[in-house]
Protein backbone atom coordinates (compact mmCIF):
# COMPACT_ATOMS: atom_id res chain seq x y z
CA UNK A 1 0.00 0.00 0.00
CA UNK A 2 2.80 2.45 0.87
CA UNK A 3 4.45 1.83 -2.51
CA UNK A 4 1.16 2.54 -4.29
CA UNK A 5 0.75 5.79 -2.36
CA UNK A 6 4.31 6.84 -3.18
CA UNK A 7 3.86 6.00 -6.88
CA UNK A 8 0.54 7.87 -6.99
CA UNK A 9 2.07 10.89 -5.26
CA UNK A 10 5.05 10.91 -7.58
CA UNK A 11 2.83 10.59 -10.65
CA UNK A 12 0.42 13.23 -9.40
CA UNK A 13 3.22 15.54 -8.34
CA UNK A 14 4.88 15.39 -11.75
CA UNK A 15 1.70 15.82 -13.80
CA UNK A 16 1.10 19.47 -12.95
CA UNK A 17 2.87 22.55 -14.15
CA UNK A 18 5.27 24.32 -11.83
CA UNK A 19 3.46 27.51 -12.78
CA UNK A 20 0.05 26.28 -11.60
CA UNK A 21 0.04 28.12 -8.27
CA UNK A 22 1.74 31.15 -9.80
CA UNK A 23 -1.38 32.42 -11.56
CA UNK A 24 -1.59 36.16 -11.66
CA UNK A 25 -4.11 37.51 -9.23
CA UNK A 26 -4.36 39.20 -5.91
CA UNK A 27 -2.78 37.57 -2.92
CA UNK A 28 -4.95 37.82 0.18
CA UNK A 29 -3.49 40.06 2.82
CA UNK A 30 -4.36 40.81 6.40
CA UNK A 31 -3.78 44.19 7.96
CA UNK A 32 -1.26 44.38 10.74
CA UNK A 33 -0.16 47.19 12.98
CA UNK A 34 2.89 47.73 10.76
CA UNK A 35 2.77 50.07 7.79
CA UNK A 36 3.16 47.15 5.38
CA UNK A 37 0.33 44.61 5.29
CA UNK A 38 1.18 41.06 6.29
CA UNK A 39 1.20 38.63 3.37
CA UNK A 40 -0.80 35.54 4.29
CA UNK A 41 -0.72 32.19 2.55
CA UNK A 42 -3.37 31.59 -0.10
CA UNK A 43 -4.20 27.86 0.16
CA UNK A 44 -6.53 25.94 -2.13
CA UNK A 45 -7.30 22.35 -3.07
CA UNK A 46 -6.21 21.51 -6.61
CA UNK A 47 -6.62 17.96 -7.89
CA UNK A 48 -8.33 15.33 -5.77
CA UNK A 49 -7.83 11.62 -6.43
CA UNK A 50 -10.51 9.72 -4.54
CA UNK A 51 -13.32 11.10 -2.43
CA UNK A 52 -12.88 13.48 0.47
CA UNK A 53 -15.78 15.20 2.27
CA UNK A 54 -15.77 19.00 2.16
CA UNK A 55 -15.27 19.32 5.94
CA UNK A 56 -12.18 17.10 5.76
CA UNK A 57 -10.81 19.17 2.87
CA UNK A 58 -10.90 22.32 5.00
CA UNK A 59 -9.25 20.56 7.96
CA UNK A 60 -6.61 19.05 5.66
CA UNK A 61 -5.84 22.44 4.11
CA UNK A 62 -5.40 23.95 7.59
CA UNK A 63 -3.14 21.11 8.78
CA UNK A 64 -0.93 21.10 5.69
CA UNK A 65 -0.77 24.90 5.63
CA UNK A 66 0.73 24.85 9.14
CA UNK A 67 3.51 22.53 7.94
CA UNK A 68 4.21 24.50 4.75
CA UNK A 69 4.07 27.86 6.55
CA UNK A 70 6.43 26.51 9.21
CA UNK A 71 9.02 25.80 6.52
CA UNK A 72 8.46 29.07 4.61
CA UNK A 73 8.82 31.14 7.77
CA UNK A 74 11.78 29.27 9.29
CA UNK A 75 13.71 28.96 6.03
CA UNK A 76 13.05 32.28 4.32
CA UNK A 77 10.84 34.92 5.92
CA UNK A 78 11.16 34.92 9.72
CA UNK A 79 14.09 35.42 12.03
CA UNK A 80 16.68 38.11 12.50
CA UNK A 81 18.95 39.08 9.63
CA UNK A 82 21.82 39.07 8.98
CA UNK A 83 22.33 35.49 10.12
CA UNK A 84 24.15 32.30 9.16
CA UNK A 85 22.31 29.68 11.24
CA UNK A 86 19.50 28.01 9.32
CA UNK A 87 19.67 24.65 11.11
CA UNK A 88 16.04 24.90 12.28
CA UNK A 89 14.65 25.71 8.82
CA UNK A 90 12.78 22.46 8.25
CA UNK A 91 10.14 21.90 10.94
CA UNK A 92 7.56 19.41 9.80
CA UNK A 93 10.06 17.49 7.66
CA UNK A 94 10.81 13.81 8.31
CA UNK A 95 14.32 13.08 9.58
CA UNK A 96 15.43 11.95 6.12
CA UNK A 97 13.93 14.95 4.32
CA UNK A 98 15.38 17.30 6.94
CA UNK A 99 18.87 15.84 6.40
CA UNK A 100 18.53 16.21 2.62
CA UNK A 101 17.18 19.76 2.95
CA UNK A 102 20.09 20.64 5.22
CA UNK A 103 22.52 19.48 2.51
CA UNK A 104 20.47 21.58 0.05
CA UNK A 105 20.45 24.52 2.48
CA UNK A 106 21.25 27.18 -0.13
CA UNK A 107 18.10 26.10 -2.00
CA UNK A 108 15.82 25.13 0.87
CA UNK A 109 16.56 28.22 2.99
CA UNK A 110 18.27 31.61 2.81
CA UNK A 111 21.58 30.10 3.91
CA UNK A 112 23.22 31.36 0.71
CA UNK A 113 22.30 35.02 1.31
CA UNK A 114 21.44 35.22 5.01
CA UNK A 115 24.74 36.77 6.09
CA UNK A 116 24.47 39.61 3.56
CA UNK A 117 20.85 40.72 4.00
CA UNK A 118 19.29 42.98 6.61
CA UNK A 119 15.62 42.14 6.05
CA UNK A 120 13.13 40.10 4.04
CA UNK A 121 9.90 41.60 2.69
CA UNK A 122 7.29 38.92 1.79
CA UNK A 123 5.35 39.52 -1.43
CA UNK A 124 3.49 36.28 -2.16
CA UNK A 125 2.70 32.98 -0.43
CA UNK A 126 0.61 30.54 -2.43
CA UNK A 127 -0.05 26.81 -1.97
CA UNK A 128 -2.21 24.49 -4.09
CA UNK A 129 -2.78 21.01 -2.66
CA UNK A 130 -3.19 17.91 -4.81
CA UNK A 131 -4.68 15.23 -2.57
CA UNK A 132 -4.74 11.44 -2.68
CA UNK A 133 -7.66 10.12 -0.64
CA UNK A 134 -8.40 6.47 0.16
CA UNK A 135 -11.71 5.52 1.78
CA UNK A 136 -12.51 9.22 2.28
CA UNK A 137 -9.26 9.82 4.20
CA UNK A 138 -6.33 11.84 2.86
CA UNK A 139 -3.20 9.69 2.69
CA UNK A 140 -0.89 11.86 0.60
CA UNK A 141 -0.54 15.46 -0.51
CA UNK A 142 1.56 17.26 -3.08
CA UNK A 143 1.78 20.92 -2.09
CA UNK A 144 2.58 23.18 -5.06
CA UNK A 145 4.30 26.16 -3.43
CA UNK A 146 5.19 29.64 -4.67
CA UNK A 147 6.90 32.15 -2.37
CA UNK A 148 8.16 35.56 -3.45
CA UNK A 149 10.10 38.01 -1.32
CA UNK A 150 12.53 40.90 -1.61
CA UNK A 151 15.73 41.26 0.40
CA UNK A 152 17.53 44.38 1.53
CA UNK A 153 21.06 44.97 2.76
CA UNK A 154 24.32 44.18 0.96
CA UNK A 155 22.37 41.67 -1.15
CA UNK A 156 19.25 43.25 -2.63
CA UNK A 157 17.29 40.67 -4.60
CA UNK A 158 13.82 39.62 -5.65
CA UNK A 159 13.61 35.93 -4.79
CA UNK A 160 11.12 33.33 -6.03
CA UNK A 161 10.95 29.87 -4.47
CA UNK A 162 8.65 27.42 -6.26
CA UNK A 163 8.06 23.72 -6.49
CA UNK A 164 6.47 20.77 -4.78
CA UNK A 165 6.55 19.39 -1.27
CA UNK A 166 5.44 15.77 -0.86
CA UNK A 167 3.63 15.06 2.41
CA UNK A 168 2.28 12.03 4.19
CA UNK A 169 0.54 11.69 7.52
CA UNK A 170 2.43 9.87 10.26
CA UNK A 171 2.42 9.66 14.02
CA UNK A 172 3.45 13.33 14.24
CA UNK A 173 0.79 14.56 11.80
CA UNK A 174 1.50 15.71 8.26
CA UNK A 175 5.20 15.71 7.37
CA UNK A 176 7.26 16.54 4.30
CA UNK A 177 9.11 13.44 3.09
CA UNK A 178 10.40 14.83 -0.21
CA UNK A 179 10.53 17.92 -2.39
CA UNK A 180 11.25 19.27 -5.87
CA UNK A 181 12.00 22.98 -5.42
CA UNK A 182 13.69 25.74 -7.40
CA UNK A 183 14.97 29.10 -6.20
CA UNK A 184 15.60 32.07 -8.45
CA UNK A 185 17.04 35.41 -7.33
CA UNK A 186 17.33 38.50 -9.51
Amino acid sequence: MAAVVLVCLAAGGCSGSDDQPDADGPTPTASSSAATPEVVTDVSIGKLAGKLPTARRAALADDVQQVVDGWIDAAYLAGDYPRTDFSDSWPGFTAGARATASRDGDLMSNRDIGASIDAVEPEKRQVVLDVLSVRKKPVGVTAHVVVRFATSGDTTKDVRVAGRLYLTKGTHGWQVFGYDVTKDAR
